[in-house]
């Protein structure tokens, strides 16, 4: 087991130096100016120190490696818990009064705010675990009743818990009533994600070892009813992000309007709106990865043209973004009135643009660091471009029209360019061993 930990520490090491110096420099701005709002960096810190960083390890496959070693499921899974959870809790904890220490020894009139660095520490132990949880949600194949219940609701929980984390965070240690819920539900998870260590393994490395069989009568084959691929893989694409992203942005709401944010109605609107839309993009991208990216090679083998492929591709990225820009607009327009509703659908419609170009970038270089790249250059590129065009109209709305007409080009000229890419570029049908090269969180199988 301390094998498996040391192995872990040495092949993250650069990271975890890295946000260690981070840390450090989080303890001296906590001592220069304790009035400030520092969480919301320290739950980023935490983050790239925790089960995050493994998560890339299990995508290239080290569960499968670890699982022919002489130790249980569960003798691994509480090896990475100490890895990812008990030592950065520990490591972070020291940092940070480490540099409250260092700047007061600069800065003895200065007083050192125990206070804050305590709960930051505590908060810093709560995102661990919650990031631990929401790392080993995968299923696990012989769960099931009440079990894969319980597995199924501490990993929502997770994931609620940081999502709110994100955004309350930020003022919860000048609030009694957040810093209560963030440490209490963080504890929970906490103590939940030790004694659900072993899922890791279990999750990771299980494997079936019977397929079930069909009984068909003897001499009787026929197709199977029902409807056709591409519109069965539209459909079930569609439910499968379309829902995911419904909770998100109401839970984003919930937390929002709970909050309380110290800025103009409209203003807020507006970014409401738009970190709505640019996360529902970055979800479908890069949390929860298209499948038809994923299985080009065999998409393309289809009794299709490559633009009826391109068009499948495109649809199954844009339609949950029109289904959920028609909705938020609705329930906006029914509690807040007209304007805010074409605010809010302006803004959806306006990330129907990045996210049909971040298709075509992905066809046309495949799943490797370059796509990456290009992913994350035009889904910022395009968050921030509002703000630019708003200068241009001398910081007023950007009419409906001339954002429908920059969504529609965009969407019109990446169909055209997916299909060339389909037709000419070979990078999304290579098989690479490891195909995002130093980007391991679009690696896996």
């Amino acid at each position: 087991m301390n094998r498996l930990i040391f192995d872990y520490l040495r092949r993250w090491s650069l990271v975890l130096a890295l946000v260690s110096m981070l840390e450090f420099g989080l303890g001296c701005l906590l001592a220069c100016r304790p009035e400030d709002n520092f969480e919301f960096w320290g739950l980023l810190l935490a983050m790239w120190t925790g089960a995050n960083l493994l998560s890339f390890d299990l995508k290239r496959g080290v569960a499968h490696a670890v699982a022919i070693l002489p130790l249980t499921a569960r003798q691994i899974g509480r090896s990475w818990w100490l890895a990812t959870v008990a030592i950065p809790a520990i490591v972070l904890a020291a940092l940070l009064y480490l540099g409250a220490g260092a700047f007061h020894h600069i800065n003895p009139d200065k007083v050192i705010p125990a206070g804050r660095l305590a709960i930051v520490s505590l908060l810093n132990v709560a995102w661990l675990g919650t990031m631990f949880n929401c790392v080993s949600s995968t299923p696990v194949i012989h769960e099931t009743g009440w079990i894969r219940m319980r597995s199924t609701f501490i990993g929502r929980l997770s994931a609620i818990m940081l999502l709110g984390g994100m955004l309350v965070c930020q003022n919860a240690s000048k609030s009694p009533l957040k810093s209560i819920i963030l440490l209490g539900v963080g504890a929970f998870l906490t103590v939940a994600s030790w004694f659900r260590a072993e899922r890791f393994a279990l999750g990771r490395a299980g494997f079936r070892l019977t397929v079930p069989h069909y009984k068909c009568p003897r001499g009787r084959h026929s197709a199977p009813g029902g409807r056709g691929g591409i519109p069965f893989l539209i459909s079930t694409n569609f439910v499968r992000t379309f829902l995911p992203l419904v909770a998100m942005v109401a839970l984003m709401a919930l937390i929002w309007s709970w909050s309380g944010q110290a800025i103009p109605r409209q203003q807020a609107i507006v970014l409401f709106a738009s970190m709505g839309s640019f996360m529902s993009c970055f979800f479908i991208f890069f949390l929860q990865p298209m499948s038809v990216l994923q299985h080009l090679r065999f998409m393309r083998t289809l009794p299709v043209s490559a633009g009826e492929l391109a068009a499948v591709m495109i649809a199954v990225a844009i339609l949950p973004l029109i289904a959920l820009g028609a909705l938020a607009a609705g329930v906006a327009g029914l509690s807040l009135g007209t304007p805010v509703a074409i605010t809010v659908s302006k803004s959806y419609m306006f990330i129907l643009a990045p996210a049909s170009l971040c298709v075509l970038f992905a066809v046309w270089r495949g799943a490797g660091a370059q796509a990456c790249v290009l992913l994350l250059f035009t889904m910022f590129g395009f968050f921030l471009a509002p703000m630019c065009l708003q200068g241009l109209f001398h910081h007023q709305e950007i009419p409906f029209s001339l954002t429908g007409t920059i969504a529609a080009f965009c969407v019109l000229s990446a169909l055209l360019l997916t299909r060339c890419a389909l037709m000419h570029s070979s990078h999304a049908y290579r098989v690479q061993a490891n195909p995002s090269g130093n980007l391991p969180w679009v690696a896996g199988r």
